[in-house]
């Protein structure tokens, strides 16, 4: 479901784009661009914030949401009137640039092929009607016809905010009987001057490419990497790949209700070092019962036999053993013969 917040939109459009041909409609091109990224930095809104939609000839400027409109329309207005003054103090293919603009704000949403909203048709619907057109044409000595909608007239312009005067704009009514469209604006066409930046440490027009990806790119860049390296060094939960011989990542048991997989007591042996240091710090006995590689000689393991431990069905020649005396006809020989022996001799007249 779409979400609709309430936002400032810009909407512009050069005079005669068409009429050129390919590389001057590619100077127009960079040098619009030039003219409104000089506008969004006199109304101290970051490029990478305002979300552009172009479209050759002209361009949509969508706002970031809660952006102080008192100040940001008379500096972006101020703006494209420095803009267009300093871009045609040097003409390039194209010759000078003529632009029409319009603004307003209302609710609209992201879309896959656009923005939507009423805001977003009324900002178009200006800069394309009669009355906009008609004023710029009529008026050689300006650059700039710009209509504004009744909500920004009212809530920016009559107050006399920051540099400009509701005795510069006149109403206008709107009507595009083809497009069943009709409302009403307030349109401004300044003369072709200078204006001067009004806001503490002034923006002066001129393109720098190291500072502009400094401060609009590179710094807003390392503030999102830090915060996102922030979130996620809080969480425990988050593990993206586990290294072999990692034991810290595995829990310390398995059984067969966590681990589907689960074949056996052998399984939780695996991965464990031949020497792992206990939790005090001491090192392991090298003769640890857990340990199954290292045979306890105390206690026989009978997948380790221990040599110095006799086993009932192993003779050893060089123990004794006390059950079987040396003559005992049922100790059999390693052959499995017999042992034969001989009695002793008796004293004669001895019972």
């Amino acid at each position: 479901m779409a979400r609709y917040r309430r936002r400032l939109c810009l909407a512009v459009d050069l005079r005669h784009y068409s009429r050129h041909t390919y590389p001057e409609q590619q100077d127009a091109q960079y040098r619009l661009r030039l003219v409104v990224e000089h506008a969004l930095r006199r109304a101290r809104v970051l490029r990478v914030r305002a979300q552009q939609q172009l479209q050759g000839d002209g361009q949509l400027v969508v706002f970031p949401a809660g952006v102080d409109v008192v100040r940001a329309v008379p500096a972006l207005v101020l703006g494209l009137r420095d803009g267009l003054f300093q871009a045609n103090r040097a003409p390039g293919l194209f010759g000078r640039l003529r632009m029409r603009a319009s603004i307003g704000q209302g609710a609209i949403s992201r879309a896959d092929r656009g923005y939507l909203g009423d805001c977003v048709v009324l900002v178009n619907r200006l800069v394309d009607s009669g009355p906009v057109r008609h004023a710029l044409e009529a008026d050689l000595a300006s650059d700039l016809a710009l209509a504004v909608s009744d909500g920004i007239y009212r809530d920016v312009i009559l107050p006399q905010a920051h540099g400009l005067s509701a005795d510069e704009f006149r109403r206008v009514d709107v009507v595009l009987q083809d497009k069943d469209f009709a409302s009403s604006a307030w349109l401004h066409v300044p003369r072709s001057a200078p204006a001067r930046d009004l806001g503490a440490e002034q923006v002066i027009w001129g393109h720098s490419p190291g500072r502009t990806a400094l401060r609009e790119f590179v710094v807003p860049a390392l503030g999102a990497a830090h915060l996102a390296a922030t979130v996620v060094s809080q969480s425990r939960t988050l593990r993206e790949w586990v290294l072999p011989g990692d034991h810290t990542a595995a829990p310390a048991t398995m059984s067969a209700a966590t681990d589907p997989d689960f074949d056996g007591p052998d399984e939780e042996r695996q991965g464990e070092p031949h020497h792992a240091d206990p939790p005090d710090g001491h090192h392991a006995d090298a003769y640890d019962p857990d340990d199954g590689h290292h045979p306890d000689p105390y206690h026989p393991d009978p997948r380790h036999p221990d040599p110095h431990h006799p086993d009932p069905y192993h003779h050893d020649p060089g123990r004794s053993d006390p059950a079987h005396l040396p003559g005992d006809p049922h100790d059999m020989d390693a052959t499995g013969g017999h042992h034969h022996f001989q009695l002793p001799d008796f004293p004669h007249g001895g019972h």
